[in-house]
């Protein structure tokens, strides 16, 4: 059977380890001894953050927005995950050592890492749709997330889970994240805005393929939406493309 992992770290999905395995795990894994049935909203949203920890690999992608063609590498480690732009030079790198995360960005081949602060979260990156909020996926971490349900999504057994922004920071007050239950990854993803609770940001997986022994992203797509009325104002494509050797 094929294995799978939840990574959506700006909206890259990577699998490689299934939620079947939960049983297996070792006492240091955070779900020893649990079952799926044992799992509540905080559990499902971990499964989706530890498993890309396994990983170490990198990979070249872009991003398509309009007609401009944006490339990038994306290199994961288990307690890192970097972008790297050019034309200028840019690196974000999110840092998630202990569970705890942190954003840094730097500019120029000599440019220092500097934390990006609350009040970027909302900028965008290359002009895409994809903003520091999106490529740090806080909302992985916010506390006291919830199963509302489980469904059918992509023809998978899904769950899905609703979390709070407990500070308020952000172009989210709220988000909603399917979940494979079979795999432990990131299926899909909205975010509402804080006030209102209107929608205005999804992420949806449009297909995947394999790479060596794992299967990765091949195309996602993400939509900004106008509040008012849920119309699609802009979108953006992500493709990963290659594994860099």
């Amino acid at each position: 059977m094929d294995k799978f992992c939840g990574v959506f770290v700006l909206l890259v999905c990577l699998w490689s380890m299934g939620s079947a395995e939960l049983k297996a795990q070792s006492s240091s894994s955070p779900f020893a001894g649990k079952t799926l049935a044992d799992l509540n909203g905080d559990d499902v949203l971990r499964l989706v953050r530890y498993s890309y920890t396994k990983v170490n690999r990198s990979f070249k992608g872009q991003l398509r927005h309009d007609k401009k063609k944006i490339p990038f590498l994306l290199t994961l480690k288990p307690d890192s995950i970097m972008f790297q732009f050019s034309s200028p030079y840019q690196m974000i790198e999110l840092t998630t050592k202990n569970d705890q995360l942190v954003l840094k960005e730097s500019f120029g081949a000599e440019g220092k890492l500097k934390v990006v602060k609350a009040e970027w979260y909302r900028q965008r990156i290359r002009g895409t749709d994809v903003t520091f909020d999106d490529i740090s996926m806080r909302f992985l971490y916010w506390p006291k997330a919830k199963i509302l349900k489980e469904e059918k999504l992509l023809r998978r057994d899904a769950w899905l889970v609703q979390v709070m922004n407990p500070s308020g920071l952000g172009d989210y007050g709220s988000a909603w994240v399917w979940v494979d239950k079979g795999s432990g990854s990131m299926l899909r993803m909205e975010g509402f805005e804080p006030k209102k609770g209107k929608k205005i940001k999804t992420f949806r997986v449009q297909s995947v393929k394999k790479m060596g022994d794992i299967w990765m992203v091949d195309q996602m797509l993400i939509e900004t939406l106008n509040p008012a009325t849920g119309k699609r104002v802009s979108r953006t494509y992500l493709d990963i493309l290659e594994e860099v050797k």
